[in-house]
């Protein structure tokens, strides 16, 4: 009868120490945190996967906090699983933590840095000269020099005879003056001509004056 005894006894401490390190192994095996960061399209970004955590139980959860560059963009509790994804633009270089606390043993809780290089490209910069041309366009002024022309005038002569009265009116042709431009332009016309007309009549007349006086004497 002792002996049954102790045989039963040795039995269910064997049973117990069985199922208490069965216990202990499987949530070892179950906690399961999966990160995956990455830079991709210019943007820089990380999942967060946990599964077949602890349930909450008595007040008591697991909890995930994440930042992204000293920037706090997740802080909550959750229960046996969690997913989450966070994102930044690639133009610089990122930083992820992920800090997460499991209420069943502190061999559960970790904090993990993820580090993402910059990804995206920067844009071709094409530079444009553009060349203007000024055009400066001088005019020499020109300077006209006017000159008055005078016309002499008329000259009358008359002469008294006891018969007869006769008035000669002699026109000596107006010399105009021709500015000075440099030179005379050659128009192919002659004043000799003119002149020389002007001459005869000139003449002509003072001879008709003297013989008109000589008839008058003479009478």
């Amino acid at each position: 009868m002792q002996l049954a005894r102790v045989v039963g006894a040795t039995i269910g401490v064997a049973a117990a120490i069985a199922t208490t390190t069965l216990v202990m192994a499987f949530p070892a095996s179950a906690h399961t945190p999966t990160l995956t960061a990455k830079c991709a399209d210019g943007t820089a970004s990380l999942t967060v996967k946990l599964v077949a955590y602890a349930q909450s139980y008595n007040g008591k959860a697991n909890h995930i906090k994440v930042t992204v560059d000293d920037k706090e963009v997740e802080n909550k509790d959750f229960g046996a699983s969690f997913e989450g994804s966070y994102s930044a633009t690639g133009d610089v270089k990122r930083e992820f933590v992920v800090e997460v606390t499991a209420h069943d043993g502190n061999q559960f809780s970790f904090k993990e840095t993820k580090t993402v290089e910059a990804c995206v490209v920067a844009p071709t910069t094409s530079s444009t000269t553009t060349t203007t041309t000024t055009t400066t366009t001088t005019t020499d002024a020109t300077t006209t020099t006017t000159t008055e022309s005078t016309t002499p005038t008329s000259e009358t002569t008359t002469s008294e005879s006891p018969t007869s009265t006769t008035t000669t009116t002699t026109t000596a042709p107006a010399i105009v003056p021709v500015a000075d431009t440099g030179g005379l332009a050659d128009t192919g016309a002659s004043i000799a001509i003119p002149l020389v007309i002007g001459v005869v009549l000139l003449g002509g007349g003072a001879a008709l004056l003297i013989v008109l006086r000589r008839r008058a004497a003479n009478n």
